[in-house]
Formats: C-alpha cells, structure tokens, sequence
C-alpha cells in the first residue's frame, strides 16, 4: 500500500468518490420519479447510498445494502419494500447489461469459446426437445401461479420503475449517470494498475472490472478483498508477476475499501447521527430486541390476503 504515490493515491480515491456521487443521483432520480411526494433529495440519498457501501465494507453478507433500504423505506413517504426492490432492479439494469457484455467480450476473445460439446443432448435429441418442452410449461405453470398470488406486491413493485415509462427520461437520468459512474470505476482501476506497474490495456482493465464484480456477486465477508484477490491473480495470469499481482489486488481492495467506510459512514452519521449509525455497525446479539434504523423496515400486507 505504501508503493502508491500521493498523488496516484489522490486520483484513485476521486474517481471512486465521482463513481459513488453518480450511482446515488441515479438512485435519487429514480426514487424521485417513483414517489414524486415523498420529498426525495440528492442529499439524503447520497447519504444513504454511500452509508450502505460504508456498511458492506464492515459487515458481511451485503447487510449495508439492506440497511440502506430500510432507510429509504422510513424516510420516504409513500414507499413500500416491494417498490424499492422494484427500483433496486432498474438501477442494476445498466450494471447488468455491462456485466454482461464484458463477459460476453471475455468470453468470444477467448481462443476454442464455441468448442463446447454437450455429449447426451446432442446424441438424444428427441428427449432433449421433451424436456424443453416440459421444462417450458411447467416455468409457465409456475409463473402463472406466481403471478396470481402476488399480484399486489407486483403492482407495489412497478412503482419502483415508474421512471421506465419515460424511456428518454431513464437514458438521460439513470443510464446517462450510471455509464458516468462505469467510467469512473474504469478510472479507479487503472488508476492503481499504473500504481502498482500493472500493464494498463483496455483489455487488463476489464478483466479486472469483471472480476470485481463476480468476487462482489458470490463473496460473503466484507469488502469481497480475498475474493477480488483470488480472480485477479486468475485473469491477470502472465500479465504481471504475481506478487504484484497480488500487492495490486489487496492494495486496491484495503485502499477503496477503508475509503468507501470511512466516507460513507461520515455522511450517514452526519445525516441519521453517529448513535443510530453505530446501530447499523454493530450486529445484534441473539434474541436481542431490534430497535435500530434497519428493524424500521416494515413489511407491506401480504398479497392475497
């Protein structure tokens, strides 16, 4: 960590402040086109926003994210959890469809991608087209059964997309914002893969940008650091050395990891105070009453009575 210049350092941390700052006016515009009463602001959502990344930096299992919910449910009149899941949904939209196109870029760049054989299906055709065909129905046996059973909270769900109805509104105010916030991470990292003497190509910065998000995806401890670590010396494989690999991995997990709480925890505490944030930080013991912000989060009437 210490091989990182001041001035690297700097520029780092302000790209992952600008990615941040992004995704939380993303947040803001969709929360603000779902309950246009419920006296939605950049402040507040920022400091929401960034409190729940603070959060996921020291508790594990995404717990920051839910907190973050949670206060959106107590402080914004009118909303329901199933609409915020439902706006949780339209804000991942543009992350997915990079994700998946990084993957998808991965995957066709990489030697022999379609040399995949699928033995038994392609020596049983007739019994793979049957359980297709099976498989199809009863998805649509259990949609249909879904649907009639939840109906209400779909219909509290669609008011987290309520943004989507205004196609022009979402590209500008949602995708526009969030692709600002993508550059940004694309600035973090190869921010610290120069630091750290990591060949810089748009190549090594996606496979990078990939791995970060398969290690944020099935990591369970906070940070995702070991995670992180792990895929990056498995991508990066002839790139660099692996004990740079290595330093580089951890030093940028440690360095935005610390950031993203220290950051995201001041504006928490200066928005909700430093005692109901505290709450949040520590986890209750076993029978323990939940008196906290996150035990704020009420659950809506259950569908179909």
């Amino acid at each position: 960590m210490t091989s990182v210049s001041v001035p690297l350092l700097i520029l780092g941390l302000a790209f992952q402040t600008l990615q941040t700052l992004f995704v939380a006016l993303a947040w803001r515009n969709i929360l603000r086109a779902s309950y246009p009463e419920g006296g939605v602001n950049y402040r507040q959502t920022l400091s929401y926003y960034a409190g729940g990344n603070g959060l996921n930096a020291i508790l594990p299992a995404s717990a920051g994210t839910v907190a973050m919910l949670g206060l959106f449910r107590a402080s914004i009149e009118g909303s329901t959890v199933a609409g915020l899941v439902g706006a949780t949904v339209v804000e991942n939209i543009f992350f997915a469809i990079m994700g998946f196109a990084v993957y998808a870029w991965l995957f066709l760049d990489a030697a022999g991608s379609f040399d995949v054989k699928f033995g038994w299906f392609d020596t049983h055709a007739l019994a793979t087209v049957i359980i297709l065909v099976a498989g199809t129905l009863l998805i649509v046996l259990v949609v249909k059964i879904l649907w009639r059973r939840f109906q209400t909270t779909w219909h509290n769900a669609k008011e987290g997309g309520a943004i989507l109805r205004t196609p022009r509104k979402f590209m500008i105010e949602v995708v526009g914002v969030e692709a600002l916030s993508y550059v940004a991470r694309i600035g973090v990292n190869a921010t610290f893969m120069y630091a750290y003497h990591i060949p810089v190509s748009l190549t090594n910065v996606f496979l990078i940008v990939a791995a970060a998000s398969i290690s944020s995806t099935v990591a369970v401890l906070p940070g995702a650091v070991g995670a992180q670590t792990a895929l990056a010396s498995v991508v990066l494989n002839g790139v660099a050395p692996q004990a740079t690999i290595t330093a580089y991995a951890v030093g940028q997990g440690v360095i935005t990891t610390a950031w993203n709480a220290v950051f995201g925890l001041t504006l928490l505490a200066h928005s909700i105070g430093w005692k109901d944030t505290r709450k949040l930080m520590h986890r209750k013991k076993k029978g323990e009453k939940d008196t906290g912000l996150a035990g704020e989060l009420p659950a809506d009437e259950p569908a179909g009575g």
